[in-house]
């Protein structure tokens, strides 16, 4: 059939890496259209980015694809991304930490499918798996000090090896770094934030992550005792150049720091990834350097995101819970990040 008016062909696959054969694999014909995920939320726009001409799009070519072939599928609409986050296509449904389902377009990671141009003869796929089949970047046992898989360093002596071994440490990030590019979820916009610095892309765009989100906030509404907080005040600070103010925010938030090496969200509660990561990011551009420890010679942050790291890459939220493993492995990986690349970021202009 011609391709519908305004609309494009592209080449779709829809696989998963336990099955033999895709799902689908084919050309499909799409055109922009609204979408339904079946999330009950109903149909929502899924051509492009918001107010721009809308155009044909990888989700639209999903739908128009699984809908024609009679294979149902199922996203959650998500309106601070304005996307769908896909759940289950066929038998196939996300089954955290390890298997997603994740988006490509001509061989790129894609993060966000309805927002995701595509044009004639593009290959659009879905996979379904850890990495798109990609061999772990970490070693069964862990990304560094030799913990297992989601489990910690315990604060004794082989807590502080990891600190010691850059190389490993190097390993970590570039895992994470490799899980955040090949995975798609909340806290996405903080994973493109992460990979533009690491890769020292202009992250002029990412910063109105900080600008319209946080900046706003601070310092009339950041609680001392709420980690995340104050030592996203702290980057704010940093980066807008006023040191002094941003050095007092990381003293609160190192102050926070719990006997496993890991920050809390609020202070006295139990560590988690994702607080650790952004009260690096306050200790790191602050001056402070990344590895205070409560004790001498315990557990430091590092050890302790060392400790969470899980084979295909991402860092668990906490030992025994991997909540929202994009979200807390972007900000664990800022968290990684040196301080030169953390100061990259113009607010004021973002800011508008």
């Amino acid at each position: 059939a011609a391709p519908p008016a305004s609309g494009t062909t592209v080449d779709l696959k829809v696989e998963s890496s336990t099955d033999p054969v895709p799902l689908f694999a084919g050309p499909v014909d799409t055109a922009p259209h609204a979408v339904d995920g079946g999330d009950g939320s109903g149909p929502h726009p899924c051509a492009g980015a918001p107010g721009a001409t809308p155009v044909p799009t990888a989700t639209g070519a999903l739908d128009d694809g699984l809908r024609a072939a009679g294979i149902s599928w199922q996203g959650n609409w998500n309106p601070s991304f304005r996307d769908f986050f896909i759940e289950r296509i066929g038998p196939h449904a996300s089954t955290p930490p390890d298997d997603y389902w994740s988006l490509s377009v001509n061989g790129r990671f894609s993060s966000g499918g309805c927002l995701a141009q595509i044009s004639d003869g593009d290959e659009v796929r879905f996979f379904y798996g850890p990495l798109f089949g990609a061999p772990p970047e970490l070693s069964p046992t862990g990304a560094a000090g030799g913990a297992s898989e989601g489990q910690g360093t315990g604060g004794g002596r082989a807590g502080t090896d990891a600190a010691r071994k850059p190389a490993e440490l190097r390993r970590l990030a570039r895992g994470a770094s490799r899980f955040l590019r090949h995975n798609d979820g909340p806290g996405s916009e903080w994973a493109e934030l992460a990979l533009a610095l690491r890769g020292g892309q202009d992250p002029a765009g990412d910063a109105q992550l900080l600008a319209e989100r946080l900046l706003d906030r601070f310092p009339s509404s950041a609680s001392p005792d709420e980690v995340d907080s104050v030592a996203i005040n702290a980057w704010a600070l940093a980066v807008s150049g006023r040191y002094t103010a941003a050095r007092r925010a990381a003293n609160t938030v190192r102050a926070a720091q719990a006997p496993e090496g890991g920050f809390p969200v609020v202070r006295g509660g139990s560590p988690n990834a994702q607080s650790t990561g952004v009260a690096l990011i306050a200790l790191r551009v602050a001056g402070l350097g990344p590895r205070p420890s409560v004790s001498p010679g315990g557990p430091t942050p590092l050890d302790y995101l060392a400790s969470l790291a899980r084979r295909n890459g991402s860092i668990a939220y906490a030992r025994g819970s991997a909540l929202t493993p994009v979200w807390t492995t972007a900000q664990a990986l800022l968290g990684l990040t040196s301080r030169v690349r953390l100061l990259d970021l113009d607010i004021a202009a973002a800011a508008g």
